[in-house]
């Protein structure tokens, strides 16, 4: 079937209010698109026709193997975003910086054009449990394209020379495709050169990463988070087009979290109270107190959730960080 008459379908099935045939025609239009190899564009058309939800398996069309070590295990893990935007709770213009990158991305081809290119090389920064890596997965969710999480147990390498083979095997893997491609815990591979502390190899590995990262050209976008920016190569910042921090949640935040996360019972205390005794905690631990005040609940088959189960929960969040640090000296 022509362009054209595909066209012709989907307007008809519109007019008609045929649901099917409407989504079997635009199933085809973005099938057409992506034999064109217009990842991004056939991504997000089937973002928008599954209104918001990323309909694409990973196990579908014609993935290549992935990458993988000298033990044969993988360096990447695929996965397909949960998180979204709506569930993030962002500075404003975190936000909004954040959604103008997306929208660069999605609008990458009229940029090349002009001789430019959207950002897409993302450094995020803040203590941990600060939403670095579920932003990632948002923007991933956003776009309509599959995580690729970056498995730097098995990238970091003993053996000379191989560390920086097995980072050169993952970005050649991503210029093939359209991904968002994330390494966590940034700083493991990306140290000050400077420092006398560190080896030769690891040095180069800096080196070599620096030089894939400026000569990757592929329809991906790439995140790196750390919680130690301070460790970071000097030469790093400067290859990232944007740096976002990700501080500690102000007690206004943290009321927003609660309401996030509690949504689904009735809350019965006051919020701005609660709010200022979780202040100093990460999102991540936020999130854990709701859990465990949210399962207290549901084990005493209550549809509510009182000042009790939060202080409880924040008790033995208390004691977590206690025994922890009582192991870590």
């Amino acid at each position: 079937m022509t362009r054209s008459d595909l066209l012709k379908k989907m307007f008809q099935s519109y007019r008609n209010g045929d649901h099917t045939g409407f989504s079997a025609a635009a199933q085809q239009v973005i099938d057409d698109e992506r034999k064109k190899n217009h990842v991004i564009l056939a991504n997000e058309l089937e973002r928008l026709l599954s209104n918001g939800a990323v309909a694409r398996p990973l196990h579908s069309g014609n993935l290549r193997p992935l990458p993988k070590a000298r033990e044969d295990a993988p360096l990447l893990r695929l996965e397909e975003p949960s998180r979204s935007f709506q569930e993030l709770v962002l500075k404003p213009e975190t936000r909004k910086n954040l959604l103008q990158v997306v929208s660069e991305f999605r609008s990458g081809s009229v940029l090349h054009a002009h001789a430019m290119r959207p950002r897409s090389h993302l450094l995020f920064v803040g203590p941990p449990g600060c939403g670095k890596s579920v932003t990632a997965e948002a923007i991933a969710m956003e776009l309509g394209l599959p995580l690729a999480k970056v498995h730097l147990a098995t990238v970091v390498s003993s053996y000379l020379g191989e560390t920086s083979r097995n980072l050169e095997a993952i970005f050649r893997f991503c210029e093939q495709g359209s991904w968002v491609l994330l390494f966590d815990e940034f700083d493991a591979l990306a140290k000050e050169r400077s420092d006398r502390a560190e080896h030769g190899e690891l040095k180069r590995v800096v080196t070599a990463f620096l030089q894939l990262l400026d000569g990757f050209h592929g329809p991906s976008m790439v995140i790196a988070t750390t919680n130690h920016p301070a460790l970071l190569d000097e030469a790093v910042w400067r290859r990232f087009d944007e740096v976002v921090a990700f501080p500690l949640p102000t007690e206004e935040e943290i009321e927003k979290v609660l309401e996030i996360k509690l949504r689904s019972v009735r809350i019965r205390f006051a919020k701005n109270g609660v709010a200022h005794r979780l202040k100093g905690l990460s999102h991540a631990d936020i999130e854990a107190v709701c859990h465990d005040a949210l399962r207290q609940a549901i084990l005493d088959g209550r549809n509510t959730v009182e000042l009790q189960q939060m202080m409880r929960g924040l008790s033995r969040m208390k004691n977590r960080w206690k025994t922890i640090r009582s192991f870590r000296g």
